[in-house]
């Protein structure tokens, strides 16, 4: 047994020692290659002394346990580059990923990148589908309920609410909590007169009226959905132009036929796509009594008016929902008429907003109708459409 387990010593001191002395051969011979000029005599070279090294192994013929005791530091060397390969990889695609969501100038490359190579796919993949809708899973069945944003019908009962009141009230520093306690939930109207600041200290236009007219001229030429006018006479056929021709005379400001009379006149638009409705986001600070809770408004208007005929009639845009009606410049004579189901119960309220007041309401109860102004300095209103999620 002493001499079995000395001839298994010798034997693992010689595979050893050949080991040793074939490292030893390999890093000679590499050296020399290295400094050989052609790629192919180095990899000659290295296939030679690999060829070796197995040769030896083959002749010393050590146990699994001799050969894994002797691997292990390469063994490791090995697993090490290979973990930090891999985390240096994960590193670098975390910090791609959040370049592209931080930087705008990348996130804008790879954003038109990624739009050419889906136009190279449109051959062999339709993703236009995919794109135009709204939602990717098909709804089971039609349903025939109204839309979200449809007005809620009345009915003869709900009349009641407007028996106790005669005038709408003019409140400052609303809270959401009064607002909903005392108005939104019993369907009466308010005006908050501390919302906005003067027009001369609008942070975005303050003095700077030509500024303003580039804004609406860019909502204009967006195709509003409801456009009315008397500066153009067919609006709703009216090319771009026309319509620049229209912004410069609202760009005169007041100026007189040669009798003396003004130029009135009226505009009123409808913004229904997403990027006009973006845009006047920019133009109009949202109110400090908008709940948080509350969905962004999925449309808006924009009313002016200069001069116009006192004896004109009302106009009456359709609305539907929770509208807040901003008066931003001069002011605007206003009728809340109730529908038709409470008009025997309910009286028209007439009320006048000034600058700087936010009259809201609801349809479900209220119909909105104005009169353009027939002041010497343009009216400016703003008005948004929200849903009902009091």
């Amino acid at each position: 047994m002493q001499s079995g387990g000395n001839q298994s010593s010798r034997a693992l001191h010689a595979a050893e020692f050949g080991l040793h002395s074939i490292g030893k051969a390999m890093l000679v011979r590499f050296a020399v290659s290295t400094a050989m000029v052609g790629s192919g005599k180095v990899e000659s070279d290295l296939s030679v002394s690999f060829q070796e090294l197995l040769e030896a192994i083959g002749r010393v013929k050590p146990s699994d346990r001799a050969l894994y005791d002797a691997f292990a530091p390469v063994r490791k060397r090995i697993w090490r580059k290979r973990c930090i390969r891999w985390l240096s990889g994960a590193v670098c695609l975390a910090a791609i990923g959040l370049a592209v969501y931080y930087i705008p100038w990348v996130n804008w490359q790879v954003t038109a990148v990624g739009r050419l190579i889906m136009i190279e796919l449109l051959p062999y993949w339709d993703w236009t589908p995919l794109y135009r809708g709204k939602c990717l899973i098909a709804k089971a069945k039609e349903t025939d309920a109204p839309k979200k944003y449809a007005p809620i019908a009345s009915f003869p009962d709900d009349c009641v609410v407007c028996q106790n009141f005669g005038a709408v009230p003019v409140r400052t520093n609303v809270t959401y909590e009064a607002l909903y306690r005392d108005h939104l939930i019993r369907n009466v109207p308010i005006i908050v007169s501390d919302v906005h600041l003067p027009w001369d200290q609008h942070p975005r236009y303050g003095r700077d009226w030509d500024s303003f007219l580039l804004d609406l001229e860019d909502l204009l030429l967006a195709s509003p959905c409801d456009f009315r006018t008397n500066l153009l006479f067919s609006p709703r056929t009216a090319k771009a132009p026309a319509i620049a021709r229209m912004v410069d005379l609202l760009a005169s400001n007041g100026s007189l036929y040669g009798n003396g009379t003004a130029r009135g006149w009226f505009v009123q638009l409808r913004n229904c796509a997403l990027p006009p409705i973006k845009k006047t986001r920019t133009m109009f600070e949202k109110p400090y009594f908008y709940a948080t809770h509350w969905e962004p408004p999925y449309t808006n208007w924009m009313l002016l008016s200069r001069a116009f005929h006192p004896g004109a009639p009302e106009l009456t845009p359709n609305m539907a929902g929770l509208v807040i009606v901003h008066q931003m410049r001069a002011r605007l004579s206003v009728t809340l008429r109730p529908r038709t189901e409470c008009k025997d119960s309910c009286g028209a309220l007439s009320l006048t907003l000034h600058q700087q007041q936010s009259l809201l309401f609801s349809t479900s109860l209220w119909n909105f109708s104005y009169l353009p102004s027939d002041g010497n300095e343009t009216s400016v209103t703003f008005i948004t459409e929200t849903y009902e999620s009091l």
